[in-house]
């Protein structure tokens, strides 16, 4: 596909896979600085302000579930930001003008990588526009059995489902059951390492546990146009003008009319992986995955 037939199915699905994105030479690079990234975590018992550990993480044995931030951890990650292949499709989606909003890396250890319910990034990313979008970046080949990322083609025309629960708060995940969200139609986002996936911010979506004897390693890059304002969190100017990609220094804001809802108050803090811990149905893979390894 070229540029204009990506954007296209982006704007009337709410995501795009984009196959062999980055050369062998790009995913090598990759995969070079997350293993020695990820050595680091060795010896350490507990979260710290880069690595999230899953259960069972032991200092003997990590098991790195998150990155924090990669892009202040490596300069290689903040450069994937621009990278070419990627870029020119954020811009078309956001405008000339970009910030790097976020970003993080998930990953799932073999057998022991968790799942990720349902949920839609605008839950947790409320902008005063909606010129944002989310590039996944696969680091290692990714396939169902090891932690496929799923989307719901069409889910980003709304609406913005609820993630929150009466008594925890906010926990970043959609009942679908109760909600009556049909899940039938998801598509799974499989691909050889390289490969990336472009997706709105309302687009449902979530991926399964690493049920194979591979690791499974996204970088997510989270993007917002210049002059939409985050509404989640309190911005320290010079940290947050040092992340635009593109485009002059501003401080316009362009206000838009979007359904919002604060991400306000969470128990868990900023991990989407504690928030949904407290979530009280967890359907992700009894819905989808089963019926995707059946097929």
């Amino acid at each position: 596909m070229n540029l204009e037939q990506m954007y296209q199915q982006y704007r009337e699905e709410g995501y795009v896979l984009i196959p062999n994105a980055l050369s062998p030479q790009d995913v090598a690079e990759l995969q070079a600085v997350t293993d020695r990234v990820t050595a680091q975590a060795r010896g350490l018992t507990e979260d710290n302000a880069i690595f999230d550990f899953e259960s069972g993480h032991t200092p003997e044995a990590p098991l790195v579930q998150r990155i924090k931030k990669p892009h202040r951890v490596d300069p290689l990650y903040l450069a994937m930001a621009t990278h070419p292949a990627i870029f020119k499709l954020v811009q078309r989606i956001c405008g000339d003008n970009v910030r790097l909003n976020h970003s993080k890396m998930n990953m799932k250890a073999a057998r022991a990588g968790s799942p990720l319910e349902w949920h839609q990034d605008w839950a947790f990313a409320p902008h005063t526009n909606m010129d944002t979008c989310v590039a996944s970046v696969m680091i290692d080949d990714v396939s169902t059995e090891n932690g496929a990322m799923h989307v719901l083609p069409g889910s980003h025309l709304g609406p913005l489902l609820e993630h929150h629960d009466p008594e925890f708060g906010f926990v970043g995940a959609v009942d679908v059951l109760a909600q009556g969200v049909d899940v039938a139609k998801a598509a799974s986002l499989t691909g050889a390492a390289g490969t990336v996936s472009i997706h709105h911010p309302m687009t449902m979506h979530g991926s399964g546990a690493n049920h194979s004897g591979r690791q499974r390693r996204i970088l997510f890059l989270e993007y917002a146009a210049s002059d939409a304002y985050p509404l989640f969190y309190n911005v320290e100017w010079d940290e947050y003008d040092s992340r635009l990609l593109s485009g002059p220094s501003t401080s316009h804001v362009r206000c838009e009319p979007n359904v919002i809802k604060l991400p306000y108050p969470s128990r868990a803090g900023s991990s989407i992986y504690k928030a949904q811990a407290l979530a009280r149905e967890r359907q992700f893979d009894k819905t989808v995955i089963e019926k995707v390894m059946q097929a």
